[in-house]
This record gives structure tokens, C-alpha cells and sequence, in this order.
């Protein structure tokens, strides 16, 4: 007898099948990998471009800082100033001694005496600005008990005095001010002899005219004279020796050397406003430096990472542009 179900040949899977599941799993990989490889990218991208706004904002503050307090005492801005400070008496003065222009801006070509251009370590970039902002900053209220003009030295009334041996110090009340070095710091005192070293006093007189003499100018501050502590300080775009991150940072200067502060500004530009004017201009424009009443800055940020943008070198680049007001020329 014949069965009435016949069995059916099984089917296995054709070549044009294994074909199209073969390019719907590439295609789906190819998905899966370009989501992937876009994620990391834009991770890349969002690090870089962190890293770049914390050091700009980070820039601001401590350019902020220094410039807005450009010419700033303890007491009136306008005193006359006696500078007894050895460095102050050439001519040029050194630039970190000179109170006779405490803010004052160098554009890309021009010479900046807190560091030369050059390629080196620590040198400054040709065709960026710089500049530099000298005050004197608040100890805290430490003022002159008295002072005997025989012996170079103040009696103050803080114990031990909220200043050190070399600091360089400004002492001022509303008749005159004087810039000198602390030859020496004891309980309660602070001495300003004359010395020949760098940056030593060239008298211990402290009165008007400066007279670079044992005794110069006798001048007696009074009791209530304040004293400060007397910064002059630079800013500049330097190179860092580190051509895999960039090769430029900002770097800050004072008398006591160049020290790098932020990695991967490769450049800073600056303009000026006068009192009374309308309008910014380069340092070049700059008619007289005691009428600067703000400064606009403009850096350029560069990741440090490579990589991370389409942009040349594959580098994230932004600029980031800031203005600061000088605060104690403001009418």
C-alpha cells in the first residue's frame, strides 16, 4: 500500500540568503562600530574642550588679579615715591624695580624685558604681546609704630611682622611713599639699611629727592604708615619644550625668575583704553601709560590633546577674549 504522506526533502540555506545575512551583519557591526568610534571622538572632544575652559578661566583670574591692581598702594595712588632700591637707580631701571610705570603693554614685535624671544625654554614667542602690572600689596594692615631714621628701622605692630628678609616694601602715609628692600625682619621690626647687593637699598634715607648716599634724604615716617609688600609682575606666552602638547604655555615673571602657569595658550594679544577715549588700541597707540584705565586680552587656546578636531593638527583651537578694568583709576 502507498502512503499517503510522501517525506519532503529538507532545504539548507542558499548562497544568495548567507549573502544578504552576511552584509546585514557587516552592516549592523559597521553601525555598531561608527556609533562607537563617534562616542569616543565626542568624548575626546568634550574633555579637550573642558581642559581648554578651565585654563582660560584659570588665565583670567591671575592676569585679573595682577593688572587690576596696577599702581595700587596702601594709601593714595598719586604720592610722590622715593625708590632707594639699587635696581631702580640705573638707567634704564631694572624693569621689576622701576614704580615709575606700573602697568604697561608690549605688543608682538616689541621688546619685553621680562623675558627675550627666542626659541628655547622659558623664551617669549615672536609676534605675541605681553605685559607687565606693578602694586603693592596689602600685609594686613601692618603699619609703622615708629621709626628711627639713625638706625634704618621700623617698629611695627605685628610680631613677628607679616613680611621677610629681602622682601622688597613700600611704606607710605598721605605726605610721601618710599620703596625699599627689608635688609632684615626681627621680632617687631622691620630694617631697611644700606646694602650694595642686588636689589639692596642704596641708602637709608627715604625722603625726596633720592640720594644714593649713607644717609640720603632723611625722612621720618610717622606712626600709622602702612606698609605693603611691592609686586611687579609679567605675563607673557612662552615656549614650554614640549612639542607633543603644543609646545606653548603662558608664563608669569617676576624678579625671582619666568615660571609657567598654563599649558596650551598659544597666543596672547592686547589692547588698551585711555581715560576719556572711545576706543581700544595696540600698545603702540598708547599715548601715556598712567591714563590706561582698562586692558582687553585676547588668548588662543590649543588642546594639549591631538586628535580631537578637524582642525589643523587635529588640535581643538579657541579663542577666548576678557576685559579687566584697572580698578584704582576708575573716577
Amino acid at each position: 500500500m502507498k502512503s499517503g504522506c510522501s517525506a519532503q526533502r529538507p532545504h539548507g540555506v542558499s548562497l544568495i540568503e548567507l549573502m544578504v545575512g552576511l552584509t546585514l551583519g557587516l552592516i549592523v557591526v559597521l553601525v555598531a562600530g561608527s556609533m562607537f568610534v563617534g562616542s569616543s571622538q565626542a568624548s575626546r572632544t568634550t574633555a579637550a574642550l573642558g581642559s581648554s575652559q578651565e585654563t582660560a578661566r584659570n588665565a583670567f583670574e591671575l592676569i585679573a588679579r595682577d593688572l587690576r591692581e596696577a599702581g595700587g598702594t596702601p594709601c593714595d595712588n598719586r604720592l610722590l615715591v622715593a625708590n632707594v632700591l639699587n635696581n631702580a637707580q640705573a638707567a634704564p631701571a631694572t624693569w621689576w624695580a622701576d614704580w615709575n610705570q606700573p602697568l604697561q603693554g608690549f605688543d608682538g614685535a616689541t621688546a619685553f624685558p621680562g623675558a627675550a624671544f627666542g626659541t628655547g625654554v622659558g623664551d617669549r614667542v615672536a609676534g605675541t604681546g605681553a605685559v607687565i602690572g606693578k602694586y603693592v600689596a596689602d600685609l594686613t594692615d601692618l603699619t609703622v609704630v615708629a621709626h628711627d631714621v639713625a638706625s634704618a628701622q621700623f617698629t611695627v605692630n605685628n610680631n613677628p611682622p607679616r613680611a621677610r628678609a629681602g622682601d622688597l616694601l613700600m611704606v607710605c602715609h598721605y605726605g610721601q611713599a618710599a620703596v625699599l628692600q627689608a635688609s632684615a625682619v626681627g621680632a617687631g621690626t622691620i630694617d631697611h639699611a644700606k646694602s650694595a647687593a642686588v636689589s639692596g637699598n642704596c641708602s637709608r634715607g627715604l625722603g625726596i629727592p633720592t640720594l644714593c648716599t649713607a644717609t640720603g634724604t632723611s625722612y621720618t615716617f610717622a606712626p600709622g604708615s602702612k606698609i605693603g609688600r611691592f609686586a611687579a609682575v609679567g605675563w607673557y606666552v612662552g615656549n614650554n619644550g614640549r612639542a607633543e602638547t603644543g609646545g606653548r604655555s603662558l608664563y608669569r615673571v617676576t624678579r625671582n625668575g619666568a615660571e609657567e602657569v598654563a599649558e596650551g595658550i598659544q597666543d596672547l594679544q592686547l589692547e588698551f583704553l585711555s581715560a576719556g577715549g572711545t576706543a581700544y588700541s595696540n600698545a603702540a597707540g598708547v599715548a601715556d601709560w598712567d591714563e590706561v584705565v582698562a586692558v582687553r586680552i585676547a588668548l588662543t587656546l590649543r588642546s594639549a590633546q591631538a586628535n580631537v578636531s578637524t582642525q589643523a593638527g587635529g588640535r581643538l583651537e579657541r579663542p577666548v577674549n576678557f576685559t579687566l578694568f584697572v580698578r584704582n583709576r576708575q573716577p
